[in-house]
């Protein structure tokens, strides 16, 4: 398995940006070729093992806590908004995640909590993190490449936040050119 196309937006990203990249990556149809190497599509998350390891790997799950199918159908559909919602590029199409949530009210506001098991919770955890950066504007700067063989997520770094390629080298690059085959095919006459 090669690195995402751009390493260096794995490693300083703010915490909750950070999160839903990871987790929306871990659906990687890149299916093209990179440096000579060919990429092949894959799901991190295809089995309860892959999820119950990956929860770990990025402190959402303490140790000794089962993983089974319904959390891997859970993780699946979440994992499946969260990437529809950056497809639509912050358009109309609304998702309703079903997490048995309830509010906790303090003197330093509202928070909501996930009343479930562990595992619910963690991944409740991801859904908190997308309310957290679309809270505070930052949710714009997370997109997802429109090359159709690609459609890796990324975080938009540019000073007016409109990038659009995750990498103008290489999927910039290649659809670009195959814009300008398709042009001048349709042009001979």
């Amino acid at each position: 398995m090669l690195p995402p196309a751009r390493p260096e937006e794995v490693t300083d990203l703010p915490e909750d940006i950070a999160l839903l990249h990871h987790f929306a990556n871990t659906e990687d149809l890149r299916g093209f070729v990179a440096h000579g190497q060919r990429l092949t599509a894959h799901d991190v998350l295809a089995t309860p093992a892959d999820l119950e390891r990956w929860l770990r790997e990025h402190d959402l799950l303490g140790p000794g806590e089962p993983v089974g199918d319904a959390h891997l159908a859970r993780a699946h559909a979440l994992r499946a908004a969260l990437r529809d919602a950056l497809r639509q590029d912050g358009e109309a199409g609304e998702v309703l995640l079903d997490f048995p949530w309830q509010v906790k009210l303090t003197a330093l506001g509202a928070q909501p909590v996930v009343c479930g098991d562990p595992v619910t919770t963690a991944l409740a955890r991801i859904v908190v993190a997308a309310l957290t950066v679309t809270a505070n504007g930052t949710w714009h700067r997370l997109k997802m490449c429109p090359a159709p063989d690609c459609q890796w997520v990324f975080y938009d770094r540019s000073r007016p936040g409109r990038a659009r390629w995750c990498s103008p080298l290489l999927c910039g690059n290649r659809m670009k050119t195959q814009a300008y085959r398709r042009r001048g095919a349709t042009q001979t006459p």
